[in-house]
């Protein structure tokens, strides 16, 4: 979302270029911040999610890259589907346009990385 104007800027010039987003709907690092620091200051950390979820409605990248100006591709929901995607939007920048693949990841990060993130946060 933040980035958005990018997409404008390369199709004006006609600069061929591939974005790939990998989009789990989160700023999801914030999320953690916010979860630590909800730990420290003894406050529900249900609530972190609140300023950092981009979902309900999600939003489609792919629909905001061709109404830019850009091909989009997507939303890709199954890893199946992704390498006949990818040749797609492979093709349209070798032809010189700009492209937007929209992958949907989960949001997170595996387990032991959250538990990695999270340490330290107990009141001392």
């Amino acid at each position: 979302m933040m980035g958005n104007s990018a997409i404008w800027t390369a199709v004006h010039y006609r600069i061929p270029l591939l974005i790939v987003v990998a989009n789990n709907r989160s700023f999801f690092n914030d999320e953690l911040h916010q979860e630590r620091v909800a730990r420290i200051r003894s406050r529900p950390v249900e609530n972190r999610w609140i300023g950092q979820r981009i979902s309900e409605p999600d939003i489609d990248f792919a629909a905001l890259a061709r109404s830019q100006g850009a091909q989009g591709f997507g939303p890709v929901t199954k890893t199946g589907d992704l390498v006949a995607t990818f040749e797609k939007a492979i093709a349209a920048v070798e032809a010189g346009q700009v492209a937007v693949v929209d992958v949907r990841v989960e949001p997170g990060y595996s387990a032991v990385a959250t538990a990695a993130m999270l340490r330290g946060t107990e009141k001392k």
